[in-house]
């Protein structure tokens, strides 16, 4: 028979000033355990940076206050199991030490049987509270709200407000900045509602020409118009059962729109070009930077169409009115552009991709104003991560335009190339740019190139969304036909 393969030992740190009580603690538990010690906090916090401890033994005597270092543990590992000794607990110590984050407290005079037990109860509650951990972040996920990250009270205000909204079939229309994250949120409201099974489609209605955009939204017969060489079923009958993200809804023209009134007053659409009509059951939800209020006073946007669209409107807050925020997303984004790098093909630059910033990398990041929003905030602190030289991102690492650079990023940005011998000097800033945008071009170029030109198999080869390829094209000033 193949043996069984050896439990790992315990690892158990005890915080006391009198050198005896380690050794003894060790003497007590025996065999499978590790018994390390610390004389002080400033030691203890110190161990459980280099050491994953199962156990911290504190005493609640100790110099500088025992509680008080419950406490930071507790702070610094929510699961970790902490056990509290007292020479001569009482009940309010004891009562105080729990409420600062101790599992358990124990007197000093304890059996080795009684502290082996107790310290086993500690390992079981760390484990069952990193399980717990672990199911909350599978349920949310699951529910959508996992890439939602925020705790300040606009956050909080608005998860709730999409929780409650997302259960029904209501039409919605989200306001809010550039970057904020409005499609997130509208497929969040997709994943939490009844047709999460069902298709989600996403269209920037900026992208396109009038005539262009009703054929994409409605569909076409063939021949409809100039280059329609075969009949389409739009987007509209593309989300059926679904929900249909329309972004930008602000930009379209006036033609667009008394038909997209007649889509959400009849549920019905009636292809370019053909003498029928064809139902449709399919949720819309619809997103602008723009204040659509403003645009139905000039008489740029349809007051009974902004009406049939903002059934419920939802604000998303700029990233200045949630600056708390911040620590979180930087967190967040680090973590997953960490996790991106270290699953990609042939990765090898993971392990000195950072995974935090300086405490004046954070000050300098809460100091700005985020015109950007998110998307600004992504941007900076993934050229952050690209170029910062160490393991975490300093505030010389954080390219941020309205804030003056500090001297070590002025000299870098000062830095000059010269391109291929041809004295076209330029900053290392610029040339990272555009030889991105030139990748970037080429691969949207090949991808329509494969696809045919069809811009929807194009963004399913590159696997991106159909709004960020026909961004993509209008940025570059490419159309299906250009390979």
């Amino acid at each position: 028979m193949t043996p069984a393969p050896a439990q790992p030992a315990t690892q158990v740190l005890v915080v006391d000033a009198e050198p005896h009580i380690p050794r003894l603690v060790a003497l007590l538990l025996g065999d499978g355990h590790v018994v390390d010690a610390a004389a002080d906090a400033a030691r203890a916090l110190e161990r459980l940076q280099a050491v994953p401890y199962d156990v911290v033994l504190v005493d609640l005597e100790l110099p500088g206050g025992g509680a008080a270092l419950v406490e930071r543990l507790h702070a610094a590992a929510p699961d970790l199991a902490v056990v509290a000794l007292a020479a001569a607990p009482t009940l309010q110590s004891a009562v105080a030490a729990m409420r600062h984050g101790a599992f358990d407290v124990l007197r000093k005079t304890v059996s080795g049987d009684e502290l082996r037990a107790a310290i086993e109860r500690a390992m079981r509650h760390g484990a069952l509270a990193r399980e717990v951990r672990r199911l909350r972040g599978e349920v949310d996920r699951a529910r959508g709200l996992g890439e939602i990250v925020g705790e300040s009270a606009p956050m909080r205000q608005l998860l709730a407000l999409v929780e409650r909204v997302a259960a029904t079939d209501a039409t919605v229309l989200i306001l809010g900045e550039s970057g904020t994250g409005k499609e997130l949120l509208a497929r969040t409201l997709h994943r939490l509602g009844p047709r999460a099974e069902r298709p989600f489609v996403a269209f920037d209605c900026s992208a396109l020409t009038p005539s262009l955009l009703e054929a994409e939204l409605f569909g076409h017969e063939k021949g409809a118009f100039t280059g329609a060489g075969r009949a389409r079923r739009g987007l509209f009958r593309e989300a059926h059962e679904g929900t249909i993200f329309l972004d930008e809804i602000g930009d379209i023209a006036p033609s667009v729109q008394n038909k997209l009134l007649r889509v959400l007053q009849e549920r019905e659409i009636k292809p370019v070009g053909a003498d029928h009509v064809v139902s449709i059951d399919v949720r819309v939800v619809a997103a602008t930077n723009k204040d659509l209020k403003a645009l139905v006073a000039a008489g740029h946007f349809r007051e009974d169409l902004y009406w049939r669209l903002a059934v419920v409107p939802i604000q998303v807050p700029p990233l200045r009115e949630r600056r708390e925020d911040i620590p979180l997303l930087a967190g967040h984004i680090l973590a997953r552009r960490r996790g991106a790098a270290k699953t990609a093909p042939g990765a090898t630059g993971a392990a000195r991709y950072p995974a935090t910033l300086t405490h004046d990398a954070l000050a300098r990041l809460l100091a700005y104003h985020w015109p950007g929003n998110i998307r600004e905030l992504e941007n900076v602190l993934s050229r952050a991560a690209i170029l910062c030289d160490g393991e975490k991102i300093r505030a010389q690492d954080l390219d941020l335009a309205g804030l003056a650079p500090s001297p070590a990023r002025t000299a870098r940005d000062a830095a000059t190339v010269d391109l291929r011998g041809l004295g076209d000097h330029r900053t290392l800033k610029d040339v990272v740019d555009q030889a991105v945008r030139t990748v970037e071009k080429a691969a949207l170029t090949q991808a329509l190139d494969e696809a045919a030109g069809s811009p929807a198999r194009a963004a399913r080869l590159l696997g991106i969304s159909r709004a960020s390829i026909y961004n993509k094209m209008k940025e570059y000033g490419l159309t299906g036909g250009d390979r």
